[in-house]
């Protein structure tokens, strides 16, 4: 058994306590979204799970997890609640997002379609009460409290956190690195790999709609790369802070990629020859989707470059609180002149830039936000409010 301890000094005391808490945010939702009022109360229970699963997966080498509490149990729970949050992101991109900027007549066709998406989030919010209330979610929420209450650890559990959390972080960095999705819709040039400015609205259709769900596939590892370093960023002090932003970032951009194909298929599906009913609806989603791929260039040539990489390499290499702006200037001081740390040092400033998605073809790129978008600025109110309460702010 581990004492907890205000100081998260140990493997097994920052995975209990990571497990802990994410079981418990996960509970706090569950009357709010029985209720199926707002949206984001669904989403947020949503992100609990997903930060449950993965601090199980980062904390497994030290975890002896009892059966009925481990990862699986997590994944069933949330694919449930996931099918209710799909059908949310389309009818809120469509009502919020397009309908506005849709002339009369489409817009009373994507009101008939919003009707019948209706019925399938009645349906869908069925299963997801059947869900909570059903014996999986119960037994792992009693099985994991009362393993959180006496954790059953191996011996690497011990360790301490200064000492073992690169080993704990690089593993999930690698597969995030490795991922194929960063060489979608690039080019080489003298050995480097670069976003390929030059293809045609056809080609990055084709790029984004492949049937293996490539980019898709890179945002749920972002978000996982994401959530494990929310776990340990406090043993960082203020330098990761960049990387969690621009990796926000980046989530977003694949989440607009994700939705414009979801809504497609939506569409597909609910009206047979919707091109030609709403062609101002397509457009507009073509228009999206163009946007964000620009977008999406701008983080692949950043995160495609070896000195980015390596710098946050460096910062997971070196737990501690010094801030990123005295580390940057130590790095510079002790490395040789001219040496890799050296070229590293100066290129680790945060970017300043946020993604947004937008609505119409029609509107300047500074207006307009996604159903996400808006999700996640309410998500951020939310979190503001519960710091003043004293209470952790939730993710997204």
């Amino acid at each position: 058994m581990l004492m907890k301890t205000a100081v998260k000094s140990t493997v097994g005391v920052l995975a209990v306590e990571s497990l802990e808490t994410c079981m418990q945010k996960t509970e706090k939702y569950e009357k709010a979204v029985a209720k199926n009022t707002d949206p984001e109360d669904l989403h947020q229970m949503r992100v609990q799970l997903r930060r449950l699963r993965t601090a199980m997966q980062v904390f497994a080498p030290s975890l002896r997890l009892p059966k009925g509490a481990q990862e699986a149990q997590v994944a069933q729970v949330a694919r449930q609640l996931g099918k209710q949050r799909d059908l949310d992101v389309i009818g809120m991109t469509l009502r919020d997002q397009f309908a506005p900027d849709l002339p009369d007549a489409e817009r009373a066709i994507v009101e008939t379609v919003l009707g019948r998406l209706a019925k399938q989030q009645k349906k869908a919010h069925k299963q997801v009460k059947k869900e909570l209330k059903g014996k999986r979610y119960a037994t792992l929420k009693a099985v994991l409290h009362k393993w959180t209450a006496a954790p059953d650890c191996n011996a690497t559990a011990r360790l301490s956190i200064g000492a073992v959390l690169p080993d704990l972080m690089l593993p999930l960095m690698s597969q995030l690195w490795l991922h194929p999705g960063w060489l979608l819709g690039i080019k080489v040039n003298r050995g480097a790999f670069k976003p390929d400015a030059r293809l045609s609205p056809e080609m990055i259709d084709a790029i984004v709609a492949d049937p293996s769900s490539t980019l898709h596939r890179l945002r749920k590892q972002v978000k996982r790369v994401r959530y494990q370093l929310k776990f340990v960023s406090e043993h960082y002090g203020d330098r990761l802070n960049a990387d969690l932003e621009r990796f926000a970032d980046l989530q977003d951009v694949l989440g607009t990629l994700q939705d414009s194909l979801v809504i497609e298929t939506f569409l597909a599906k609910t009206l047979s020859d919707w091109q030609v009913q709403l062609p101002t609806l397509q457009s507009l989603l073509v228009a999206s989707r163009h946007r964000a791929w620009q977008s999406w260039q701008t983080h692949q040539t950043y995160f495609l470059d070896p000195k980015n990489r390596q710098a946050l390499r460096w910062v997971l290499l070196e737990p501690g609180l010094k801030s990123s702006t005295s580390a940057a200037k130590a790095t510079t001081q002790k490395a040789p002149k001219g040496s890799a740390k050296t070229a590293i040092a100066k290129d680790t400033a945060p970017s300043k830039r946020r993604t947004t998605r937008k609505s119409g073809a029609s509107k300047s790129t500074t207006s307009g936000k996604s159903a996400r978008s808006k999700s996640t600025s309410r998500s951020s109110a939310k979190s503001a409010k519960a710091e003043n309460n004293g209470a952790a702010p939730s993710d997204s």
